[in-house]
């Protein structure tokens, strides 16, 4: 590994990207919660946000998957099975490349309902004509996505609690960041 590592831990750079993706998917989950609380003609600058910190998690995620596939695959912790700790690998795996997509299908979405897409300030020209049956599929496909990353995320967190009981691994290996 580039930054000097032992066998079996995972690079300084993979741990910070972890964490960056783990804080800002936490501030856009808090957008998300948020959005349907709030009245329809003050959501310009939730959609703002939401459009922001989906780009950098999605950005972030890419990142990651591309040191995930670049970086040697790190060994499990001592006392759990390689199978096991690979079902974690798969699982997050599956996590990070749904917030890559669903960034795009997130876009497709907003540009079928006629939203007007700002990043950081910045006015993002329409790529694709809105349209009813765009909005309805695109909106569709990101909100069932969004369920779909939320129960990987209960299937991540139960099945690392059920290594904790049955392995004796360690809670602290499902932080952000940790040895996957």
């Amino acid at each position: 590994m580039s930054d000097g590592s032992g066998p079996g831990i995972q690079s300084r750079r993979a741990t910070i990207l972890g964490w960056l993706v783990a804080v800002t998917f936490a501030v856009l989950f808090f957008n998300i919660i948020e959005m349907p609380r709030t009245a329809l003609d003050q959501r310009e600058s939730l959609h703002a946000w939401h459009f922001s910190l989906g780009l950098v998690v999605s950005i972030l995620a890419g990142l990651r998957i591309y040191w995930w596939f670049t970086e040697p695959k790190p060994e499990p912790p001592e006392g759990l099975p390689e199978r096991s700790f690979g079902f974690n690998r798969a699982i997050l795996l599956a996590l990070l490349l749904v917030f890559v997509v669903e960034t795009f299908i997130g876009f497709a979405y907003a540009w079928g309902a006629g939203h007007e897409i700002v990043l950081f300030g910045v006015h993002i020209p329409d790529w694709i004509a809105s349209s009813e049956g765009l909005r309805m599929s695109m909106g569709y496909f990101h909100s069932s996505l969004g369920f779909y990353y939320m129960m990987l995320f209960t299937i991540w967190f139960f099945y690392g609690c059920y290594q904790r009981l049955r392995f004796k691994t360690s809670m602290k290996r499902l932080f952000p960041g940790e040895r996957v």
